[in-house]
């Protein structure tokens, strides 16, 4: 056995720096955004920091999908992370981050429309006051299938921005 070719230890060392960054951004995932990236990347050479950016960047995107009200606003925090990483991203991340306000703006809408139609339904069977001052919805078949059917409709798009996100970023590394 003998020493690696140049070549080999080329490949060892970027999959070493890819591995880096995808703990990276699942360790800054898992940190709320708690985790000073910056800090981290600065840590590594020059050569170094832009394979773990770019691996970092991917695994991010890779998180961003459909969530209830309280995962967007992570959804929030990753597409400013991956603006503040690579600057020359942010017009696209931006186009995924108005995507995600579109899907909010929609969940809600549904979500108030459901609600008044069974404070309704409740009002003819003179149910009311306290009793019904809090209608879960969320529990509701009828929400499932339209929440799924939104997210279902928003994804292909979703899919089509990340996916042009990810080829600017390896662009941007070549």
């Amino acid at each position: 056995m003998g020493k690696l070719s140049a070549e080999e230890l080329e490949l060892q060392q970027t999959q070493e720096c890819r591995q880096i960054g995808q703990a990276l951004a699942q360790k800054w995932l898992d940190s709320s955004g708690q985790l000073d990236i910056t800090g981290e990347l600065g840590k590594h050479e020059e050569k170094a920091k832009k394979i773990i950016k770019q691996a970092l960047i991917e695994h991010l995107v890779e998180a961003i999908g459909f969530t209830s009200a309280r995962g967007t606003d992570r959804v929030k925090g990753i597409i400013t992370m991956v603006s503040n990483l690579q600057p020359e991203l942010q017009p696209k991340a931006e186009e995924i981050h108005e995507l995600i306000e579109e899907y909010e703006a929609a969940e809600q809408k549904t979500r108030q429309e459901l609600e008044s139609k069974y404070r309704e339904i409740l009002h003819q069977l003179r149910i009311s006051g306290t009793a019904v001052d809090a209608v879960n919805v969320q529990a509701a078949q009828e929400w499932q299938s339209a929440r799924r059917a939104l997210i279902e409709a928003l994804t292909p798009r979703l899919n089509d921005l990340k996916q042009t996100l990810v080829k600017l970023v390896n662009e941007e590394s070549r």
